[in-house]
């Protein structure tokens, strides 16, 4: 029988058997392609998972931004709860009863006060007017302060006298008094002094953002200014109707109250009318005082009116 030639495939017949690889190497991202495809191999063990794995990175995206900032912790959370537990803090000073024998060559200034509830310690310190320099100062246990001064003793003049009950280690609110020294002699200290004076810690000034109402919650930031010489910040929220309340010690210049929320509905109102009466609603004290240690500075006051239709703080 007679052979037949083999047909006729045109050119394509012609090209090496391997020329589909160099049209697909001659593609756009050949090259990158085939590297992550080996890594992704490798690193998955060659196994056919690892063939998957490569597909599914080919939809993936990662981005990266250099030197980004680190995201800013959230301020302390004070949760508003009953019954609220808070530290034993001493009762406020209310009578000072200031002597001044004249005694050579000796100059006694005496100071008492009725003795303060749950106090048991109290920092007794006697400024010039108008200086935050003390003169002198005593710690004592009892409600008797002595002040001896050698000849020629102060100079005449007015100075402030400092008085702070502490239970243990909570400091109270500190009690000022005004007095004169002249002829060798101190006046004595009236009932009613001065209300303020030099604290050993700067001031503090809260203020306090819109409440932010959620479907179980209520939240409000505060915020203050920083206290000098303060190393962290006593805060304490307490209802004057109820047992709510909050208490907590933070070094922030921050912190965000929690308080419980009435129910509402999806147009803001509440659910059960009733609940514009809960015990949670109402006036609360707020105080805020600086502390460094077992150094404390004067208390700040503020009133926070939280209520189921309003809320701020005065």
């Amino acid at each position: 029988m007679r052979s037949q030639p083999p047909p006729d495939r045109g050119p394509e017949a012609n090209r090496p058997a391997w020329g589909w690889a160099r049209r697909l190497r001659a593609l756009p991202g050949f090259k990158a392609a085939v590297v992550a495809f080996l890594v992704t191999v490798i690193l998955g063990g060659g196994t056919i998972a690892a063939v998957a794995n490569w597909q599914q990175s080919s939809t993936a995206t990662i981005a990266i931004t250099a030197g980004a900032a680190m995201p800013t912790p959230p301020p302390l959370y004070g949760n508003v709860v009953t019954p609220a537990v808070f530290v034993t803090r001493p009762a406020t000073l209310v009578d000072v009863t200031c002597t001044s024998p004249k005694d050579p060559p000796n100059i006694d200034f005496t100071v008492t006060w009725p003795a303060a509830e749950n106090a048991s310690a109290y920092a007794v310190t006697l400024f010039h007017a108008g200086s935050s320099d003390s003169i002198a100062s005593h710690s004592v246990t009892t409600n008797t302060a002595i002040f001896t001064f050698g000849e020629p003793g102060p100079t005449d003049g007015d100075y402030v006298l400092r008085i702070q009950p502490f239970a243990g280690a909570n400091a109270g609110d500190a009690v000022y008094r005004n007095v004169t020294f002249a002829q060798k002699k101190f006046s004595p200290c009236p009932t009613a002094g001065t209300t303020s004076g030099p604290s050993p810690l700067g001031a503090v000034s809260p203020t306090a953002q819109p409440v932010v109402r959620g479907a179980a919650t209520s939240t409000m930031a505060i915020k203050w200014t920083p206290s000098a010489g303060a190393a962290s910040y006593v805060v304490t929220v307490k209802s004057n109707t109820s047992g709510y309340g909050t208490e907590f010690t933070t070094s922030d210049l921050a912190a965000t109250l929690t308080f419980p929320q009435a129910a509402r509905d999806a147009a803001g109102n509440l659910i059960n009318p009733a609940d514009a009466s809960a015990p949670y609603y109402g006036d609360y004290t707020f105080r805020i005082q600086p502390m460094n240690g077992t150094t404390a500075g004067d208390p700040v006051y503020m009133t926070i009116k939280y209520y189921s239709s309003s809320s701020s703080m005065e």
